[in-house]
């Protein structure tokens, strides 16, 4: 009888292929990890640039329209009626303030208004702050019955007691709060009496000129742009603002942007009347904030999820090199914005 010999593997061809194929599963898992790293990358300077994109928009869009007064333009300050017109959020002579942030302190000192907010910028970043119109505005309707008489605008004009109003024709321009608002089907009626009544209220109801038809009213914002720690994610800053009055009803301060590390503003200064920057400076040398006619903005921004990059990533910004403390992917964002109302 024939003996058959026994067919297979040898235990060598056995772990041979057991080998080959653990590389194989090694490589596809490589792959497939690498891939994904590639894709979270992606997705991740994907948001960030979208994140930079609205921030900048955002400033860029209150910056462009500050110091809009009507057609009387920036010739002159207007008279404020404001009890403590001369305070932060209620001067309207100077259109437009920063503050620059260096080391624990910002020259010139924040104002209590900011620095006394629950979210308070943070140390070492700029804060900017805007004064313009929050709207379009509503044309004048009636003479007013004389200096201190209401203001008259259509019924449909989105006036309510306690608004900051700019009232502006090309000859003269003053700024009131509205005391009461009185709306008939035909007409709202902007009265500013001296009161402290909604706060601050009027410390004069004397607008010293009589406005008629040929003249517009706008509600006025003071809206401060500054960098804080985001309520929502305390690993992170973010862009945040503070408008007063507050017209959204939606509560202030408002954060606006997630991911926004520093904030850097330098100021183009117009110093020969050509209304052309003569050189960038940063807040605490400006000469003349009426002479400001650009704004250099630079954004530091970083991704919301850290351990995205692979090591502490090194980067510029305003001059000067840093490596991150985290893992986290960075990016710097700058943007020149004319402010219109003082190159027209």
């Amino acid at each position: 009888m024939m003996n058959r010999r026994q067919t297979g593997i040898s235990l060598v061809e056995l772990m041979v292929g057991l080998t080959l194929g653990m590389l194989l599963v090694g490589v596809a898992v490589s792959i497939y990890l690498s891939g994904r790293q590639t894709s979270r990358v992606v997705d991740t300077v994907g948001r960030l640039e979208e994140s930079a994109r609205f921030a900048v928009e955002t400033i860029e869009q209150d910056i462009r329209m500050t110091g809009f007064r009507g057609c009387n333009g920036v010739a002159n300050s207007p008279v404020n009626t404001l009890n403590s017109s001369g305070s932060f959020n209620n001067r309207f002579d100077q259109t437009l303030f920063g503050y620059h942030g260096s080391g624990t302190t910002w020259s010139p000192a924040l104002d209590s208004s900011i620095s006394s907010l629950a979210q308070p910028p943070i140390a070492g970043t700029d804060v900017i702050a805007i004064k313009r119109p929050y709207d379009n505005g509503a044309a004048l309707t009636a003479q007013m019955a004389g200096t201190t008489g209401a203001v008259t605008v259509d019924a449909s004009a989105p006036f309510a007691q306690g608004d900051y109003v700019l009232v502006s024709d090309c000859e003269a321009q003053a700024v009131f709060q509205a005391t009461q608002v009185t709306t008939t089907p035909t007409a709202g009626t902007l009265s500013h009496a001296a009161a402290t009544v909604p706060t601050p209220g009027n410390a004069s109801a004397d607008l010293t000129h009589v406005f008629n038809t040929d003249a517009s009213a706008y509600r006025v914002v003071t809206k401060t742009y500054y960098v804080a720690q985001s309520a929502r994610n305390r690993a992170v800053k973010s862009l945040w603002s503070y408008s007063v009055p507050d017209y959204t009803g939606a509560g202030q301060p408002q954060e606006m942007v997630e991911g926004v590390d520093n904030l850097v503003l330098l100021y183009g200064e117009d110093t020969d009347s050509d209304q052309a920057a003569n050189r960038y400076v940063t807040a605490d040398n400006v000469g003349n904030w009426n002479n400001v006619v650009s704004v250099r903005v630079q954004l530091l921004m970083a991704s919301v999820q850290n351990g995205v990059s692979p090591i502490a990533q090194t980067y510029n910004f305003n001059g000067a090199s840093a490596t991150s403390a985290d893992r986290r992917i960075r990016s710097v964002f700058t943007s020149v914005i004319t402010l219109r109302n003082r190159v027209m």
